[in-house]
């Protein structure tokens, strides 16, 4: 799966690897925006992110089939490598590889701009409702043989389809039950690559299904 087969619904702000780099613009059509009404703001992760104080630990829910918010962030890769990039993050208005609308998820386009395979890919994202003042966080390890290849992209899903690059999701979450608009920061790290965190808002209503 390409970038090509996914809409761009966001304006992207991004800012690469630790420290003060240069930053970078891509812009989405203004129509698509306005359709979406969010954004999305990429930088490099420098610190971890902490989920409400009475959530559960659990630190890779692909060990027990389930999907359970953690209190802190596990993530701890120092890489400074700028090889590993956040295309896109969306969390509702989402298609499949045909153009056609798909139930409302967290998709994550990811991007190896390196000379070599990466691996050992982590993501920990976090949904906040700032009307409530509430959070929530979750972290997967992906798959040993989930690979990106040099100079490749390949979109990470949160559905509970079951499908290839589909990964569990909680259906209880604040994604899923919370009126409220919420901002969703995910944080991306490879082995060898720079950890890279966007943040897009997500508005107020609730997922929604496909068409």
């Amino acid at each position: 799966m390409t970038t090509n087969e996914h809409t761009s619904r966001r304006t992207i702000r991004r800012r690469f690897g630790t420290g003060l780099l240069a930053t970078t613009a891509l812009t989405a059509s203004a129509g698509l925006f306005a359709a979406c009404g969010g954004s999305t703001t990429t930088t490099a992760a420098t610190t971890a992110t902490t989920a409400s104080a009475s959530a559960p630990t659990q630190s890779n829910a692909a060990a027990t089939g389930q999907v359970l918010p953690v209190d802190s962030n596990p993530i701890t890769n120092t890489a400074t490598a700028l090889s590993l990039t956040i295309d896109e993050v969306l969390v509702e208005n989402n298609v499949d590889a045909d153009g056609k609308d798909a139930p409302d998820h967290l998709e994550i386009t990811l991007t190896n701009t390196s000379a070599a395979d990466l691996t050992g890919f982590e993501v920990f994202y976090t949904y906040d409702d700032i009307t409530d003042g509430i959070s929530e966080s979750y972290y997967l390890k992906l798959p040993a043989d989930f690979t990106i290849a040099a100079g490749q992209t390949r979109v990470v899903h949160f559905d509970d389809t079951g499908a290839t690059d589909h990964f569990p999701t909680n259906g209880y979450s604040l994604y899923y039950t919370d009126t409220n608009g919420l901002d969703v920061t995910v944080e991306v790290s490879a082995t060898g690559a720079a950890p890279q965190t966007a943040t897009v808002q997500k508005d107020a209503g609730g997922a929604e299904t496909a068409d």
